[in-house]
Order: structure tokens, then sequence, then C-alpha cells
């Protein structure tokens, strides 16, 4: 079984050098409210409450963290003892207590997470990110030396689309080959020309890294979209991915599993059953960094599927980054169930 294998592996406590990049965003997690204090506590009845024609909602800010894909992950990777260095849009107060290294290309999206008892809502103010581009990575850093890592997260496409020019520069830089997992973030409802055009991107890029293509299940369905042919499910449409780009693999995480087209051939792990989660947004972060982790140590793919969602229900169930001793205990109380 993958899951006692990975307790074994996280009992060795290996690291490994990481690099992410390039967004971050103040988040603030709100609770929404209707007539007087009553807290809404779903998203249909947050719609039904604007589909009412309410002319105000009240909200009330709980927390103010900082976040975005590359702090998350890098957060992830610090707690398993890696180290790890994030560069992205970090010029605010709120990542000043980061305790890994950083380096700043600028100022934070800001994220207003609506909080509700299934699903959160994301509201998203960008601000540098839109405008990012190779450069100013390329400005603070040596890429060389940004890129000489053992292992890349790379995410958000979709905030900052400097990163397709990004991938096609990439592609020609002269670094050891190392995974490169990339999240895009949200693509759903992206039309199938920027969709094509990611394709082409993460195709050049993997003439440098090994490209790990790493999203949820709607985002698989939308990124193998624009493909022709007809495919019976999940894995399908990974595999698609994979040959239409010519990447080292593809990847979908969710609530259920988590499934890879790899140069192995196909893989499924059974996730982790979350009955209360503390937290609904985050968890796909975490899931990147411990599948990075885990393909930067060399484990094989069923066990770096697995990493990824003990990492990630161990943060959805706890609203905490797991360490190591909380993940091989998560693991050892929660393998059965699987």
């Amino acid at each position: 079984m993958p899951y006692d294998r990975l307790a074994r592996k996280l009992a060795g406590r290996e690291t490994a050098a990481l690099t992410t990049l390039p967004d971050g965003s103040v988040d603030y997690f709100c609770t929404v409210a209707e007539n007087g204090d009553r807290r809404i506590e779903s998203r249909d009845a947050f719609a039904r409450a604007v589909l009412d024609e309410r002319d105000s909602l009240r909200f009330r800010v709980d927390t103010v963290e900082p976040g975005g894909q590359a702090v998350n992950a890098a957060m992830q990777l610090h707690a398993l003892g890696d180290p790890v260095t994030c560069y992205g849009h970090l010029d605010a107060p709120a990542f000043e207590s980061l305790p890994f290294e950083t380096v700043s290309m600028g100022e934070p999206s800001e994220v207003y997470v609506l909080t509700f008892d299934d699903r959160d809502l994301m509201l998203a103010r960008n601000t540098d990110l839109a405008e990012w581009t190779l450069a100013d990575l390329d400005g603070e850093a040596d890429l060389s030396t940004v890129f000489a890592a053992d292992g890349i997260c790379c995410s958000n496409w979709v905030s900052s689309p400097g990163l397709e020019r990004a991938f096609h520069r990439l592609g020609r830089l002269d670094v050891p080959r190392v995974p490169f997992v990339f999240d895009p973030g949200d693509v759903v409802g992206h039309d199938a020309e920027a969709v094509e055009a990611l394709h082409e991107a993460m195709s050049a890029l993997q003439d440098t890294f090994d490209v790990v293509y790493n999203a949820n299940r709607a985002e698989v369905e939308a990124t193998a979209a624009p493909l022709s042919g007809t495919y019976d499910d999940d894995l399908d449409r990974l595999a698609a991915v994979r040959e239409e780009t010519g990447i080292a693999a593809a990847v979908m995480h969710a609530r259920d599993e988590a499934a890879a087209a790899t140069p192995d051939g196909r893989v499924r792990v059974a996730n982790y059953r979350v009955d209360a989660p503390e937290r609904h947004t985050g968890g796909g972060d975490r899931f990147t960094g411990g599948l990075a982790h885990a393909l930067a140590c060399g484990w094989d793919w069923d066990v770096a599927l697995a990493m990824g969602n003990a990492c990630a229900v161990t943060y959805v169930e706890s609203g905490t980054t797991g360490d190591v001793d909380d993940l091989v205990e998560f693991v050892h109380t929660h393998a059965s169930e699987t």
C-alpha cells in the first residue's frame, strides 16, 4: 500500500532544496451575514440572498493571513524540513513573519475568502502580478540560481499571464533537469485558444525541466477540452494532456483520489475522507508542496501521490500545515479508511 510506504519514507526525514514562484496574496478570511449578524452558512444560501435582490450583505474579516499558491506550497515544504525559497509578490507586512527565505518582486494580490460550511468563495484583486514577466525575477536574482534547486513549484498562470512567455524562455535555460510542478490555477472558463497556448508553453518548458502538470478535476477537464478525442475518465484526460504536450507527467488532485499519467504508466491513489473540514481553501497548494517534495526526493509515483493527499487532507482537516510528525501520525490513524 502506498500509505504504508509513505510512513516509512517520512520516517527517513529526507529533504530537498526547492524553489516556489511567482505569486503572493494577502488573504482576508471573512464571515458573511444577513439580517443583522445571522451567518450565511452555505454557498446556496449566499446565492439565494443575492438572487433575492438584497441591496446589502454584511461581512466580517475574521483573520488576515499571508497566502498565494507559491507561498502556501512553500509553507508545506518548510514544514517538511526542506530548504525553500519563495520568489513571489510579497511587499506587505503580512509576509514578514514567514519562516523561510523570500524574495519579493512586487505587491501581492488581495483575496477575500468568503467562508461557508460547504465550500469557500474567493474574490481576488490582482496588483503587480498581472504584469509580471520573467525579467522581474531576473532583476532580483540570477535565473541559474533560482532554478538550480532539486525541484520547482510554479503556480497561478491564470493571474500571471507572463508565465507563458517565461516558459518559452526557460525552455532554453541551461540548468539541471529537475521536477517542475506546475499548478495553473482555475483554468475553467478559458477559451480553447488560451488553453492551447498553455499547452505550447508547457511543451517548451519540458525542454529544460521534467514538467508535472498538477490541477484539480475541473481544471483537468478544461485543459483536455481543446484536444480531439473522447475520454472515459480522468486518467484518459491526463494521458491526453501528457501526450499532447510531451511533458513528463500530468496529475489530478481531488477530494476522493489523486491520479497521474506518468512515465511509468497510470497511477491512482485513494484519498482520505474529511467529514468536518476546518479549511476549504489551500489544500491543493499543500498537495503541490507534498508532491514536489516527494518527486525532488526521487520517490515512486504512487507514494508521491499519497504524500500529496496526506499533506492536503491534514491541512483541510486541521487548518494547519502538517510537519513530518503530523503526517506520520495522520497516516497511521487514517490509512485503514482508504
